[in-house]
This record gives C-alpha cells, sequence and structure tokens, in this order.
C-alpha cells in the first residue's frame, strides 16, 4: 500500500497530518488505520511540536469504513482496530485540531470529532450514517455525540442516519468553526497560529483536560458497542443492507 498518510512543517511548532488515500477515497481501511496510527506515534515524541493539524482530501475527509472492514467486523475478523485513531488522538500530547473541508460521514465524523478544535465547511456533507447500513454505530460515537451535541440532536442523527450539510450544523456543539470550503484549512492554520506561541508545558496539560470527557465517553462506550455490533452484525439484513447501500 502506498504512502498516504504524509506530513509537513506548516511553521514553527506545526505540523500538518495529511490522510490522501486515493485507492479508498480515504475510507478507513485497516492500511490506512495503521499509517495514520504510526504516524500519530512519530509526531507524539517530536518535542518541538505544538499543535497537529490532522487533513484529509479536499472532497472526503474521511468516509469512514472500506467495505471490506465491514464483512470482516460481520464476521468477527476485525478485533476493533478502529479504536486506535480515537485513543491516539484523545491521548496526543498537545492539541489537534481538525481541517474537515470535504465530506464526513460514519467513523470519518467521528474521528473529526476526536480532534480538540474542528473547522467544518459549509457545503461538505457529515453524517452518523451508521444505522442505513443496518448497525449500530462504533468507535464510541453512541456517548460521543450526545456528549457534544445533546441527547435529542445526537438522538436525530444516529436515528435518522442524516447526511447535513455543514451549514445546517451551525450552533450545534460538533464544530468549532463552519466556513466556505476554501476557508477551512486557513482558519485551521490561525487556529493553530494562536495556540503555538503558548508553552507546550501548558498546552500539554490542557489538552489532557479538555480530551479527558471524551476519553471516559469512549471508555464507557467500547463494551456496548462491541455487543451491539455483535448483535446487529449477526443478522443477515445487515449484511443486504450493507451490500446495497454501500456509497462506493
Amino acid at each position: 500500500m502506498k504512502q498516504c498518510a504524509t506530513t509537513r512543517v506548516l511553521e514553527e511548532g506545526i505540523i500538518e497530518l495529511n490522510i490522501n488515500d486515493t485507492e479508498t477515497q480515504n475510507r478507513l481501511s485497516v492500511g490506512v488505520i495503521e499509517q495514520v496510527s504510526a504516524t500519530l506515534d512519530t509526531l507524539a515524541a517530536e518535542r518541538t511540536l505544538k499543535v497537529l493539524i490532522l487533513s484529509g482530501r479536499e472532497d472526503v475527509f474521511c468516509a469512514g469504513g472500506t467495505l471490506t472492514m465491514l464483512r470482516q467486523i460481520r464476521q468477527d475478523e476485525f478485533h476493533d482496530k478502529h479504536l486506535i485513531l480515537p485513543s491516539k488522538l484523545l491521548n496526543f500530547p498537545v492539541p489537534v485540531v481538525g481541517a474537515a473541508q470535504g465530506h464526513a460521514v460514519g467513523g470519518g465524523l467521528l474521528l473529526a470529532l476526536y480532534c480538540d478544535l474542528v473547522v467544518a465547511a459549509e457545503s461538505s456533507r457529515y453524517s452518523a450514517n451508521f444505522t442505513a447500513m443496518g448497525f449500530t454505530p462504533g468507535m464510541g460515537g453512541t456517548t460521543l455525540l450526545p456528549l457534544l451535541a445533546g441527547p435529542h440532536f445526537a438522538g436525530e442523527m444516529m436515528l435518522t442516519a442524516k447526511y447535513y450539510k455543514g451549514r445546517e450544523l451551525q450552533g450545534r456543539g460538533l464544530f468549532n468553526y463552519i466556513v466556505s470550503a476554501d476557508k477551512v484549512m486557513p482558519v485551521a492554520l490561525d487556529l493553530a497560529r494562536q495556540i503555538a506561541d503558548k508553552p507546550r508545558y501548558v498546552l500539554e496539560m490542557i489538552k489532557e483536560s479538555i480530551a479527558l470527557p471524551r476519553r471516559q465517553a469512549l471508555a464507557t462506550a467500547i463494551s456496548r458497542e462491541h455487543l451491539m455490533h455483535q448483535i446487529s452484525f449477526s443478522r443477515p439484513e445487515t449484511g443486504e443492507l450493507i451490500e446495497n447501500s454501500y456509497l462506493h
């Protein structure tokens, strides 16, 4: 598999980690997960780093799990590798700014929401679309979404599997800023600059504190979501829904 997780130094103390996998259209394959995870480990050891910007493709930030991954979960062959990235982001030593310029759906939306600050695009689509394919959310979504958006709107997102334009999510508690697509990276970089002039030891302590509720939410969800997956993925109609409704 070619390199799909690349880094570049934008300014002193600011590094961008970009996910760009043309083979899967930025879906979470095992290969993508392992590459991003390994890159996060490398960056976590970089003592000059003060802010990480996590970005995707211009058209797709992250489109959730691949069809192969969903089939593996159905066959109980995936072993919760999808929980690696939420934990890596929550335990990353300095703040992570998500630049979700492109669409973010399913696990891709949750990946953005595990960043500490998030900038989204007015015209891109965001969705917790799990139930449309007949299974329950994973990656801690059942507790993360209510924590951020409140139980009523989170319930709407998960139960309807609706696709929302970014502009429809203004004031919902999911994103810090929702701007035109061409301004997502400039706004994310401006936020990073405002953070990067602070002492790293201060940033580390604040990062640990603001990530704590999401770490607790993830820990709370793991066993229950695994059980719900075992039940929902074992249903024959789920396999049919996945094969018939998966967006290729």
